[in-house]
């Protein structure tokens, strides 16, 4: 494994469902297999995309600090200048000759457990090494855009790898920023009706 890289370890991730008409519809949880956070970064105005710093190996892996302070450092300048979410990001084909067997987490012991909004997508053009992008949301301009199926990520991800195109999915998860103190209790502002357990920090995505 090359020095600095995280291994892949396995995720229990819970999603939280938009609501549906009146009541929210009962959550899904998958078990993915993740290789570490992905820091999302845009200006805090204009139509730009957000860009992730990625591996210039041509498998596109996020470039984020190991450490929980350097991460936490990383994430403050970004917003110090415009706005910032860390995702984390899955494995993908290209992953697979690089990391030995005994670097995996054994599935039946899931090491990060957190929710998320949906499946998003790091695309990076042909040519381009260094960067990857991820859609903005169209509606909010805090969140990337997302799809809550994973079949419809399947799909996006065919379109473009077959136009040239290199891809990697990544979980969008929730955070303690996304959240308000409303009444006594926590609410989020994305999905205020929803009802959510506690966001991931940092810490646990190392």
């Amino acid at each position: 494994m090359p020095a600095g890289q995280s291994p892949i370890v396995q995720a229990l991730v819970r999603l939280v469902p938009v609501a549906a008409g009146s009541a929210p519809r009962r959550p899904r949880c998958y078990r993915p297999l993740v290789v570490g956070p992905a820091i999302l970064h845009r200006p805090a105005v204009g139509a730009e995309p957000w860009t992730v710093d990625v591996s210039d190996d041509g498998r596109m892996l996020p470039l984020s600090p190991r450490s929980p302070e350097a991460l936490a450092r990383a994430v403050a300048a970004h917003r110090a200048s415009g706005l910032c979410r860390v995702a984390t990001a899955l494995i993908c084909p290209a992953d697979v000759p690089a990391f030995a067997p005994e670097a995996t987490a054994n599935p039946c012991l899931p090491c990060l457990r957190s929710e998320f909004y949906g499946w998003s997508l790091m695309i990076q053009p042909p040519g381009v090494r260094g960067r990857a992008f991820v859609d903005r949301h169209d509606t909010v301009p805090d969140l990337p855009a997302c799809f809550e199926l994973p079949l419809e990520l399947v799909d996006r991800v065919a379109f473009l790898e077959s136009r040239g195109f290199r891809t990697r999915p990544i979980a969008l998860i929730t955070r303690p920023e996304d959240f308000d103190a409303v009444a006594g209790t926590w609410r989020n502002r994305f999905r205020p009706e929803a009802a959510f357990h506690r966001p991931c920090r940092l810490d646990r995505l190392l």
